[in-house]
């Protein structure tokens, strides 16, 4: 089965995730005393951290490092991400709590849909398509979380982050598997994209099923994060 190359899809999740990156670097939780470079480099490990992921794993030659443009779109969505913190009073934690969900619900599919698309495209089939999106999805946020001296957040109790990556890269292979001798791919990425970013939104807003820790951490643990809050209504 041969794919369509979705370039400048690879392109926009990068920007998408490194305007995430940046506000997420600022978020206070993440917040080391970052400079500037330090933000810009957050938001430029966010953006391309998914996908050079996904690139090693199928054995190609990871996409930043053939095309100049994702070094100039992760930088300006990185400065995006630094305008928004600097004109938006840090009192506004109401609106920084939702625009950080948000982004992420809007971003999380994008890659997910991609690690599954050149999963499928490299032969690996449904469940290698699904793993390849969720790695793709995740590497990302750990390099943030691990630069900011946190536990990732896949494997902490959160909002359905790894289960949106899941379906998004599932729905797209079910869809691309079943239409693959059509030219459908554009508007199944589409959906893909709303089916995922409908069910991140909805379970943050109704608080679905976040997962317990299985052992909880005890009051003297070096790291002992407080569970995760909903965004104010």
């Amino acid at each position: 089965m041969v794919l369509p190359s979705f370039p400048n899809v690879d392109l926009f999740s990068a920007g998408v995730n490194a305007l995430n990156g940046a506000v997420v670097a600022q978020n206070r939780s993440h917040n080391r005393g970052y400079t500037a470079a330090g933000i810009l480099i957050m938001g430029f490990l966010g953006g391309i951290g998914g996908g050079v992921s996904r690139d090693v794993l199928l054995n190609q030659i990871p996409s930043p490092l053939k095309d100049w443009r994702y070094f100039v779109v992760c930088t300006l969505m990185g400065l995006l991400g630094m305008a928004i913190y600097h004109f938006i009073p840090a009192t506004e934690e109401k609106f920084h709590t939702r625009l950080r969900e948000y982004l992420k619900s809007f971003s999380l599919p994008w890659f997910a849909i991609l690690g599954s698309h050149k999963a499928l495209d490299a032969g690996l089939g449904f469940w290698g398509a699904i793993l390849v999106g969720l790695i793709a999805t995740t590497a990302g946020g750990v390099v943030i979380d691990l630069f900011s001296r946190l536990t990732p957040v896949v494997v902490r109790a959160d909002n359905q982050h790894a289960t949106t990556a899941v379906l998004a890269a599932a729905v797209y292979a079910v869809l691309a598997l079943h239409f693959k001798n059509s030219n459908a791919f554009f508007p199944i990425t589409l959906i893909s994209v709303a089916v995922a970013f409908t069910f991140r939104v909805m379970a943050v807003r109704e608080h679905w099923g976040s997962i317990m820790p299985y052992c909880p951490p005890g009051p003297d643990d070096p790291e002992v994060l407080p569970p995760v809050a909903p965004p104010p209504a």
